[in-house]
């Protein structure tokens, strides 16, 4: 198995995703949601979406995705709409020898927390609803963590961000 430049539970922006992957030039503006680069892919996740306005579906636009660990081992990710198994986007995930998890809480957030490497056990074909009431193809992908998520840190993602902003 080689050896990662990422260390568990360490925060690593796009850039320094790009750079550690020695990828020659900065190529954090093209990494959002998933990047292959290689025989690695990352998927990038916010925990927390914003809440979308009245009368749409989605904040700015962007699809609720169900994007959850469900427990310390199992995460469950939407691909992006219009995405599904047999599209081009999938198949740079699906195929990757070693798949990458980078998770941030909220948009407030610039870095990402790296948790780790990850095996697909499942991923169905299924449709989600655009912001025109379109029903689209996605992917819905259980995946399985190569170690355990710190329980400290699933419960700092899984916590609540309007509690947190009172609080203070």
């Amino acid at each position: 198995m080689r050896k990662t430049p990422f260390v568990l539970y360490e925060k690593y922006s796009r850039r320094d995703v790009s750079l550690l992957m020695n990828c020659g030039k900065d190529m954090s503006s093209t990494m959002y949601g998933m990047s292959r680069i290689g025989d690695d892919v990352f998927i990038f996740i916010t925990y927390h979406k914003e809440e979308a306005e009245e009368g749409k579906n989605y904040a700015d636009g962007k699809p609720d995705y169900a994007d959850a660990f469900e427990d310390n081992l199992i995460f469950k990710w939407d691909s992006q709409i219009g995405k599904d198994n047999s599209s081009p986007y999938m198949q740079k995930v699906l195929t990757a020898p070693r798949k990458h998890l980078l998770v941030k809480k909220s948009d407030a957030e610039s870095s990402f927390y790296y948790m780790g490497q990850f095996d697909i056990i499942e991923s169905v074909d299924s449709q989600k609803e655009d912001n025109s009431g379109k029903m689209k193809p996605i992917a819905k992908v259980t995946m399985k963590m190569h170690y355990p998520v710190r329980e400290d840190l699933l419960r700092y993602l899984q916590s609540n961000i309007s509690k947190e902003n009172k609080a203070v």
